[in-house]
């Protein structure tokens, strides 16, 4: 089965549709500012342009000249690009990746504060519960007032460890998506 290849729309634009071929990064920069308003700044892109480029290239799809010089380096389609198949990606799915890697991030980051929250509670609390069991060790005549105490600190204990439990899965889960 031949997978298609998945190019960015402004990229498949010039070198499928308008069949671009043995161009310098300087030409099809200016080709696509001229063509597309997104890409005011010259700089960042002649940066897109040449990242898009390098990984073709990296795919075996175009072909870099000999010239030493990078500015005047032309690229050429290879026979693996006339025979391949290509998919259009839209920069508006190419920014909802990008957001929903935000939102991933954000929410990994949200993720680890909790399970750090309740582990440093967590560590709290057993510390309580030592000093509880210490404390009826040395005054058992006191037994019933601590016993109620850490009855309690015990049942919090476990609400905590509930809590972690579900945190580490929710991790996990995500960490496999």
């Amino acid at each position: 089965m031949i997978k298609a290849i998945k190019l960015n729309e402004d990229i498949y634009h010039l070198l499928v549709e308008k069949n671009f071929n043995h161009f310098t990064i300087t030409v099809l920069r200016n080709t696509l500012q001229a063509l597309n308003d997104t890409y005011k700044n010259p700089d960042e892109a002649r940066r897109f342009v040449y990242r898009q480029v390098m990984r073709l290239v990296d795919k075996g799809l175009l072909a870099r000249d000999e010239n030493p010089s990078p500015k005047r380096a032309q690229y050429s389609k290879t026979p693996l690009f006339k025979t391949s198949i290509f998919t259009r990606v839209t920069n508006d799915s190419v920014l909802s990746l990008s957001q929903s890697q935000v939102i991933d991030k954000s929410f990994n980051n949200e993720l680890h504060e909790a399970i750090k929250t309740h582990e440093s509670e967590m560590t709290v609390l057993v510390s309580e519960l030592e000093e509880y069991k210490r404390l009826i060790e040395a005054n058992p005549n006191c037994y019933d007032a601590i016993e109620v105490l850490l009855e309690n600190g015990q049942a919090r204990l476990l609400l905590i460890k509930g809590k972690l439990a579900a945190l580490n899965n929710v991790q996990q889960a995500v960490v496999e998506k």
